[in-house]
Parts: structure tokens; C-alpha cells; sequence
């Protein structure tokens, strides 16, 4: 056999070397270890950041969430008249210092729409007209003070009065709630003062009395609310009321008026008390002054009751910031905007208003 040589042995004065196959395989070998390692310090070096600053990734995460929440809350303030928001008119987006400038630009453009609630059965203040619409001088003028302060504002109807107020619990849940920045067309009591702030005056309270039936109020010495001289009702009458008015029995029981309470009637519709009058299952209808035009089967009994604190305006909680109402609307008042609004209700509501003088 012949001899047998090393890789690195001489043979007659050469040593054997390597194939150009194989080289190229040990260069691929080199790249390949190289890019794994690169990887490796990379996913290392990601893995200490987030560990040390984790406000790298939990920020930019509650930032897209939280945005789409406030895009889903704010989706009823887009309704036309007559549709009730069921959601917070707006949420509010913390920013943080790490959500950098063009987030925070982003936010600070987006405008606040004011979204204010509305009684539809208080002509010529507020009401639904022929075609369905909101209309009233509240609307005119809560406009006009949103134009003049440059404010985007939404008026809404709300179909269930006592989202605004609600007699009986001595409450209003879309005020409450935030459904509503403020109600409009609403006087102080003593009732709501505890619950709720109020600023724009821009209505003067009305008297209240007593309606009943034309053939009953007559007959005064039949009756047990008296015509002509005070004094209360017997604990056997029963009196309607309105679910959303300053008329209420907190009203008549702070005038000395004692009654049962638990036999009335509350509704939040007029045409409804009235219905209830005509058939005998209330006595009377205890509302604001010129509630019921004269003339008709439906007369006003004296005396009359005064059961507010003070003029009407907006009513809101108190922890809501809208003094550019009660600017705006100081501004409106000592125009003569207001009086063209105020001295055209006749005409373009059928009846008068009760502006400020």
C-alpha cells in the first residue's frame, strides 16, 4: 500500500488545499451565524426597553382604544331634533406627554358640540310644530347665543320629560347622566336648586293657578278650590300636574296648600290633563298661568300661587363650565335681537312670550 499523507502534510513540496465548493460553504456558514447573532442583540436589546420603559407600548395602546371609545360615546350627538342622545355627549381623552405632538394637535382641533334638551309642550317657549320640528323662542334664542359665543350646539327634544326633570324623584337623569349639558326653559324651585345650578335668565315666571271645568269653577260655593278668596283644596280632590313644571305639589304645599298626595294625577302632557278634566277623573289642573287660552271650557280659578325663586333659564350640574351661556346670553338680552325674538312669538309660536322686560 502506499503511503498515507496528512491534509497539512507536504507532498513533494505542496500542501493539499481546500476546494472552491467547500470554501463557499464555510463563507455562508460565517453570514449565517453573524445575522443570528445580530437578531439575538436586537430581541435583547427590544426586550430591556420595553422592561424599562414600558409607557413605550401601554400609552400608544390606551390612546387607539380610548379613541375609539370617544368616537362610539359620541355618536348620538350627531341626531337631528327630535331624536333623544342615549350616551354621554362626549368622553373625555386624557393626553399624555408621550403620545407626542400630532396626537395631542389631533385632539385639540376636534370641536365640542354642546347637545341642549328640550320640553316639546310649552308653547311658545318650546314645542313640536306641524312638521314634527323643535321651534319656540327657547330654540331661537339658546341659537343665537351659540352663534354670537361661535359655539357648534345641538337642541334636542326630549320625548320623556323627566330625562330633564322628573317631579317625583326630585331628579333629572339626562342632566344627571350628561345625556344633556343643561335643560332649557327651566326655573329655579326650591326642589331643583338642591339637585342642580342654574345661569342665562332669559324668562320670567308665571303665576300659578288652578283650571277646572267651566260648569264647576261657576259654582264656586260647590267647589273646594275658592274663586275669589285663598284656601286649599279638600283632601278628596284630585289635582293634575305636569310632570316637568315648576308646578308642582312642592309648589302648593309651600304656599299652605295640605293635600293627600297619593290621589293625584301627574302626566307629562296637557292634551292628557285636560282629557282626564273633561271626564271627571281629575277635579282640577293645577299649571302656569295662561296654560289654557280664555274663552274655552277650561277657566282659571283664583288665586293664583307663586312657585318659583326666580327667572328661567338653563339648568345644568354643578359641575358643568358653561359661563359662556351666562355671557352670551347677557349680551343677547341687551339687544335688539332679543326683543325682535320675544315681540314676533305671537306670531311665529300663536301665543305670547314671557320674556324679560
Amino acid at each position: 500500500m502506499g503511503k498515507r499523507y496528512a491534509l497539512d502534510e507536504p507532498i513533494a513540496g505542496k500542501r493539499i488545499q481546500p476546494s472552491g465548493e467547500e470554501e463557499e460553504m464555510s463563507k455562508a456558514a460565517v453570514g449565517i451565524a453573524v445575522v443570528a447573532l445580530l437578531l439575538a442583540a436586537g430581541a435583547f436589546t427590544l426586550t430591556v426597553l420595553i422592561w424599562a420603559m414600558p409607557s413605550l407600548i401601554i400609552d400608544r395602546y390606551d390612546l387607539k382604544h380610548k379613541g375609539d371609545a370617544n368616537q362610539g360615546g359620541s355618536q348620538g350627538q350627531g341626531q337631528t331634533p327630535g331624536a333623544v342622545s342615549t350616551t354621554p355627549p362626549q368622553t373625555q381623552l386624557t393626553v399624555k406627554p408621550t403620545q407626542g405632538p400630532e396626537v395631542i394637535a389631533e385632539i385639540q382641533q376636534k370641536p365640542q358640540i354642546y347637545i341642549f334638551g328640550y320640553d316639546g309642550d310649552w308653547r311658545p317657549q318650546q314645542y313640536v310644530n306641524a312638521e314634527g320640528r323643535l321651534a319656540g323662542i327657547s330654540i331661537e334664542v339658546m341659537t343665537e347665543v351659540c352663534r354670537m359665543k361661535n359655539k357648534t350646539c345641538h337642541h334636542t327634544l326630549s320625548h320623556q320629560p323627566k330625562e330633564i326633570w322628573d317631579t317625583r324623584a326630585k331628579n333629572g337623569q339626562g342632566i344627571q347622566n350628561g345625556w344633556y349639558h343643561a335643560g332649557v326653559g327651566l326655573f329655579r324651585t326650591a326642589d331643583r336648586i338642591n339637585v342642580f345650578k342654574f345661569l342665562g335668565e332669559y324668562l320670567t315666571p308665571s303665576m300659578a293657578f288652578f283650571y277646572g271645568m267651566k260648569n264647576n269653577a261657576t259654582n264656586v260655593t260647590n267647589t273646594t278650590v275658592p274663586a275669589t278668596t285663598p284656601g286649599p283644596p279638600s283632601s278628596s280632590s284630585i289635582i293634575g300636574f305636569h310632570e316637568l313644571y315648576y308646578t308642582d305639589q312642592s309648589c302648593l304645599v309651600r304656599n299652605g296648600v295640605t293635600m293627600a298626595r297619593d290621589i293625584h294625577r301627574i302626566t307629562n302632557d296637557f292634551e292628557e290633563l285636560k282629557d282626564l278634566l273633561a271626564s271627571g277623573t281629575i277635579d282640577y289642573i293645577f299649571a302656569p298661568d295662561n296654560t289654557f287660552p280664555a274663552g274655552g271650557d277650561i277657566v282659571k280659578i283664583s288665586p293664583g300661587y307663586d312657585c318659583t325663586l326666580g327667572n328661567g333659564g338653563i339648568m345644568m350640574r354643578h359641575d358643568m363650565d358653561l359661563q359662556w351661556v351666562e355671557e352670551g346670553m347677557a349680551e343677547l338680552i341687551s339687544s335688539q335681537k332679543y326683543r325682535d325674538i320675544c315681540n314676533s312669538a305671537t306670531v311665529n309660536h300663536g301665543a305670547a312670550a314671557t320674556c324679560l322686560p
